[in-house]
Formats: structure tokens, C-alpha cells, sequence
């Protein structure tokens, strides 16, 4: 996601990346839906970086090359040596296309989770996580259980097997020359510059997704530097081929995030009678605090004595309709992989069942998809009715979500924050727009 950690993954990651984003998102075969963006719920998956001097708005491909190798010459690299490098670089219409509809979330969490987390997926990362003989070693190194990365590994690829097939290099130049995030992707280059000069990879290896994230649990080339492990102690960081490094790099990345060993990511809780649904997601307390609001458990269990005392908040993905989870810690870590409630959901529910820890208790509702002209209208009539959402692009992420909630409260509703469809049709109609017609089930 997107620079410093989050940066690292991407949104629609690989050929998925799997899941990115209006919190979700969904990748492909199996399906992989994470891959760092999933379609419908993510909340951001690269973000813009600092402006930099524009090039003239008459600029050519082949300027932007060259004003690229003269910082790159600057930066201590061999001109003919970048010049080399790009040589056959073209700017990708799909690497454009996919950037300027990003993130692209129409998908229900509902339907993200249904489509991204299933006892299979979590049954085939469980056989290959015990068949690997240095994810014990993983684990004791960096504290993150075999679980969690194993629903990163699954989100992210499909546990390698859909990894993205886009040259790294063009995607990254692609973005670069775009301009709306110059300076990030011009710095994720010359990460790719470093790999290729000095880690013995090769051209061919940097594949992956549009937005320049590469291997098995997909790694940005800046992260790969930092962060990258040799799991398998084999004298090289391969994340492509190598699951050992691959899961290494990955707790590497979430230990250095600030996992907390011994705690949960997130626990499903049930919601008393009355309860105020406009805490959700805006207040932060102890578990035991919400306890005393009548917050339980759903599987009736007890909090361990290092979560009594973490701040947590309460997660509503489907509104007060769906299933409730309280966030601890952890859960913020995941998303330092990809800034989506969505995908960190996935991953953590993944990772449960990996665990074989039951299923949810409270079913996750069947919602149909929202229309990108839904969700512009919702928060051009928000913004109408003096509830500012942010940027009008639709995109419902928190700043919408607070919008959302402070208008329900405002006309006495439930302040779940939640868009149904029914209500972005209200919203549409507010517009004078047309009111979407709810798909046969």
C-alpha cells in the first residue's frame, strides 16, 4: 500500500491485487481477493505523493525519460545504465486505466468476504504453511503466527499462484509520467534501479501488479530493499519463488509494524439492545470499557490480560445488520499491508480459519453492488446538505463514513455509518437523479 508500509502492497495487487479497495477488493482465480485491493472496499491503497514541478503539459514520454535518468544520474547511477533500463519503455494504457480508477469500490464488504475467505482457501494455506519447514523459524523470529501471514500470502496471491504478469518497470514509469504521484513512483524506480544493479535479480523477474508490487505477498521494489528476508537461507531474497522468503519479507514488514505477539487482530462481538451504533468506528476504549456498554463477545470467550488494557475501536463493515467486530490493535498493523478495512478483515478471518477457529456468528448479509454514480451522488448530496465527505471522487471511506453517520444522527436514524443501496437511492433522488434499480437475487 502505500508509502511506508502500506505502500507496499497495493490495492488490486497482483493480478488481484487481491482485494483492494473501497475497502475491499478481489482479485481473481480462486479468487484471489486481496491482493492488496479488493474491489469494493478499501479505503486507500497508494496515496498521491508531495506535488512536484509538473513537466509541461506538452511533455513527451521520452522527456520524462530523460529527466528521470538525470535524477537517477544524480543519485549516483550510471546513465547508460538507466538509459538501458528503459530503453523499450512504453507508457501501459492498462497501468492508467487501472491508476485513474482506483480504488474501485462498488463491491459490498459482504460480497468481499464471501468472495475472498472460504474454509478451501484456508485449508490450502494451512497444508502449505505445515509443509514448509522454516515457517517455525519465521515465527519465533518475528512473532507474527504462521496464521496471519499465511492470510496475507492468500489475500495477496493466492498463496503465489496469481502474482501479476505486468513489467515493473513500466508500470512504475507509467505512473511517473502521469504525474499524480511523480515523486513516489519515481522513488519506487530507483528502487528498482538498486535491485537490479545490485541483488543479482534480473529484468525479466520485477513482474507484477499495475502498481509496481511484486511476488508472492507482494512487495513494492522500495520495501523489497528494506525489508525483503532470506527465509530459506539460501543466500538470496527471492519473494517470487520462494515461499520461505516470501512469508519471511511479510513478517518481517508486520513485526517491524508493530504486530503485538499474544493478541488478537480482532474479535466478532454482539451489540446490546439500544446500543449507540455511532461510537462504531469513531470511539476507542478498552475492551473491558466496552464491556460496560453492554459489548460481548460472540464466541463467549474472555479477553487475554495484555488486550484488557489496548485501545480498540468497533468495526461495523455491513452496518448494524452485519456482523460487529472490535479492533484491537493488530487489526491496524494488517493494514499498514493495505489500508482497507476490508482486506484486513479477510486476512484476519482467513488467518481464524487457518487457526480453525469457528466461523462468525453473526451471518454477513447479501447487499447488491453500488453504482459509481451511487456513490458520487451520495456524497455530492452530503456535501449539499452541509456534511462534508472529502473529496467528491467515490470512493466511501472514513471521511464519507463520518458523513454518513453524522447525517443519519442529524435525522434521528441509526448512525451506523453504513450506504445501502436503498439509501445511496435516496441520495440519487436528492440529486434529481434516477434511482437504481435493485438486481434480481
Amino acid at each position: 500500500m502505500r508509502l511506508r508500509y502500506a505502500s507496499l502492497f497495493v490495492v488490486l495487487s497482483a493480478c488481484t491485487t487481491a482485494v483492494p479497495q473501497p475497502e475491499n477488493v478481489t482479485q481473481t482465480p480462486v479468487p484471489p481477493a486481496a491482493s492488496s485491493a479488493a474491489s469494493s472496499a478499501s479505503e486507500a491503497v497508494i496515496p498521491a505523493s508531495p506535488a512536484t514541478a509538473p513537466l509541461p503539459a506538452n511533455a513527451t514520454f521520452d522527456d520524462w525519460k530523460q529527466s528521470f535518468i538525470a535524477k537517477a544520474t544524480a543519485k549516483g547511477f550510471d546513465p547508460l545504465f538507466v538509459a538501458q533500463v528503459l530503453s523499450n519503455v512504453t507508457p501501459q494504457a492498462s497501468v492508467t486505466s487501472s491508476d485513474s480508477q482506483q480504488p474501485e469500490f462498488s463491491k459490498p464488504a459482504s460480497s468481499y468476504m464471501r468472495a475472498s475467505v472460504s474454509a478451501s482457501r484456508a485449508q490450502a494455506a494451512r497444508a502449505r504453511l505445515d509443509a514448509n519447514a522454516n515457517v517455525g523459524e519465521i515465527v519465533s523470529a518475528y512473532g507474527v503466527p504462521s496464521e496471519l501471514i499465511g492470510g496475507i500470502w492468500t489475500m495477496e496471491s493466492d498463496l503465489g499462484r496469481v502474482q501479476g504478469k505486468i513489467d515493473v518497470v513500466s508500470a512504475l514509469a507509467t505512473l511517473a509520467y502521469n504525474g499524480r504521484r511523480r515523486d513516489w513512483a519515481e522513488s519506487e524506480l530507483i528502487a528498482c534501479l538498486t535491485i537490479l544493479r545490485d541483488s543479482g535479480i534480473s529484468r525479466d523477474t520485477l513482474k507484477g501488479s499495475w502498481a509496481g508490487a511484486m511476488g508472492q505477498t507482494q512487495f513494492l521494489p522500495d520495501n523489497y530493499l528494506r525489508l525483503g528476508v532470506d527465509g530459506d537461507h539460501d543466500g538470496k531474497v527471492d519473494i517470487w519463488n520462494s515461499d520461505s522468503d516470501a512469508l519471511a519479507s511479510s513478517a518481517n514488514l508486520l513485526a517491524k509494524a508493530g504486530w503485538m505477539p499474544g493478541q488478537e487482530w480482532a474479535v466478532e462481538i454482539m451489540l446490546p439492545v439500544g446500543f449507540d451504533y455511532y461510537l462504531a468506528e469513531t470511539a476507542s476504549k478498552t475492551p473491558l470499557e466496552w464491556a460496560a456498554l453492554g459489548v460481548k463477545r460472540a464466541d463467549g470467550g474472555y479477553w487475554k490480560p495484555a488486550e484488557t488494557g489496548e485501545q480498540a475501536k468497533i468495526l461495523l463493515p455491513s452496518g448494524a445488520k452485519g456482523p460487529a467486530f472490535l479492533a484491537l490493535p493488530n487489526h491496524y498493523v494488517i493494514r499498514k499491508y493495505n489500508n482497507s478495512t476490508s482486506y484486513a478483515l479477510a486476512v484476519g478471518l482467513i488467518a481464524d480459519s487457518i487457526a480453525g477457529r469457528p466461523p462468525l456468528v453473526t451471518p454477513w448479509p447479501v447487499e447488491p453492488p453500488l453504482s459509481l454514480d451511487q456513490r458520487l451522488k451520495t456524497q455530492a448530496a452530503l456535501k449539499a446538505a452541509g456534511f462534508d465527505p472529502g473529496t467528491i471522487d467515490g470512493v466511501i471511506g472514513v471521511g464519507t463514513r463520518q458523513a454518513i453517520r453524522d447525517w443519519q444522527r442529524a435525522n434521528q436514524l441509526t448512525a451506523d455509518g453504513y450506504l445501502s443501496f436503498d439509501l445511496a437511492n435516496q441520495f440519487v433522488v436528492s440529486q434529481g437523479g434516477t434511482p437504481a434499480e435493485r438486481p434480481a437475487t
